[in-house]
């Protein structure tokens, strides 16, 4: 079923400007209603007509549907409840809307405006940040130099040391992620489209 009136969307920098500044986490792929998603990422201007869109319509028409293919469409769940795409996934958001698609399966980050973060969790968050930024520099340093020797790479203590860094950096980034979780839990952004 086609709808026949056009829904007003919104461009993302209007949906996520009254909540800045913010934090995202990653929350996973879950299902979300299309009409709670309220902003695209690219003009409707460069959607509605597009090459892409074309084709889309026609792979829709083909296979009944609209692809499953979540990792390539990046939603924001704001503090409101409702959804903006963040990056990949405007022509699906686009389409789904028009041909009145009840939910679709997205990779959706939970959005935290820094005004909802207490001090202590602020600090904790900025220490691992600048751990993991220290770390990406060594492993970037060291891979250069791991590059430069080619095929010879024999050098098992720079490997050792890069792999380590490496660890390093995404335990940083893994403990912010987790913190950031049970935040956005506590506060209640957390959405229970995942639990239906």
């Amino acid at each position: 079923m086609i709808k026949l009136f056009r829904k007003r969307w919104m461009l993302f920098e209007q949906v996520v400007k009254p909540y800045k500044p913010f934090v995202t986490v990653e929350y996973g792929v879950i299902p979300v209603p299309v009409d709670d998603i309220i902003g695209l990422s690219l003009p409707v201007s460069k959607i509605r007509n597009s090459e892409k869109m074309k084709e889309l319509r026609v792979s829709v028409k083909q296979k009944g549907g609209i692809d499953d293919d979540s990792e390539n469409l990046h939603l924001y769940r704001l503090p409101d409840r409702k959804y903006t795409v963040a990056s990949g996934g405007n022509h699906r958001i686009f389409l789904s809307h028009q041909i009145d698609i009840q939910k679709i399966n997205a990779m959706v980050s939970l959005l935290i405006p820094e005004s909802y973060i207490p001090e202590n969790i602020k600090a904790k968050i900025k220490d691992y940040e600048d751990k993991e930024k220290t770390y990406q520099i060594e492993v970037e340093k060291i891979r250069e130099s791991l590059e430069a020797l080619g095929e010879i790479r024999k050098n098992v203590k720079d490997e050792f040391t890069y792999k380590n860094f490496c660890n390093l950096r995404d335990e940083m980034y893994n403990k912010r992620q987790y913190l950031l979780l049970k935040l956005a839990k506590f506060l209640n952004l957390v959405p229970h489209e995942a639990t239906e």
